[in-house]
């Protein structure tokens, strides 16, 4: 299966995977090939990021997730012609089976190479990516919740990353109470997730605290 894929994607989805996490298998991005759908998804836990790609091909052996470690695609970067970059292209290959001394199938492990204006041939990182369809809400209640501010700043850069332009709404957040809320992009068919954050002791609605008397009109 190859992918080719505008840098300025990666590097978006880079922006919500973790550099450090004890959960090894977030610190990168996951290829989720389900029938001719491929969707590239980044999360943190608190955020989460699934672009939908077109594939040159379809291999049916790739069904499922494959987790690409961040490294090689923070050091592989995009050829350049004059101001363009070139896409970077990911390719994933399954080596066919074969049968060892004792006559027993092996299957051997996904093979993944990177291209860009260098090459990189890498593993997947072995482990189980969040099924993240889960926590991608519905609907939304439309009850206002805090979020991190600077979560806030990161959509932003994300939708500037995934083409959004100009000084108008870039990212919209649809509000869902305590639960995850829904991220869109009006120029991309890309979806987020962010999590709200709890304000207050005992998690308790925050009143307005009045204008204080310098900030009040005469």
């Amino acid at each position: 299966m190859i992918l080719t894929i505008n840098h300025d994607t990666i590097k978006a989805l880079l922006l919500i995977a973790p550099k450090s996490d004890i959960r090894y298998y977030l610190q990168g991005v996951c290829v989720d090939v389900r029938g001719d759908t491929v969707t590239l998804v980044a999360t943190d836990g608190h955020r989460l990021l699934a672009v939908p790609v077109a594939a040159d091909d379809i291999q049916s052996a790739l069904e499922g997730t494959h987790i690409l470690p961040r490294e090689v695609l923070d050091a592989v970067k995009p050829a350049k012609y004059g101001k363009n970059a070139a896409p970077i292209t990911i390719t994933l290959v399954q080596p066919a089976t074969y049968q060892d001394e004792q006559g027993r199938t092996c299957k051997p492990s996904i093979e993944v190479t990177v291209t860009g204006q260098t090459t990189a041939t890498t593993k997947l990182i072995d482990g189980r990516f969040p099924d993240w369809r889960r926590v991608v809400p519905a609907t939304a209640s439309g009850v206002p919740a805090q979020f991190q501010p600077e979560y806030l700043g990161d959509w932003g850069r994300v939708a500037a990353l995934l083409g959004a332009k100009g000084k108008g709404v870039t990212a919209v957040i649809h509000h869902n109470g305590d639960s995850g809320a829904l991220v869109t992009f009006p120029t991309s068919e890309a979806i987020g997730v962010v999590m709200p954050c709890r304000v207050g002791a005992n998690n308790e609605t925050v009143q307005h605290p009045g204008l204080p008397a310098w900030a009040r009109q005469a």
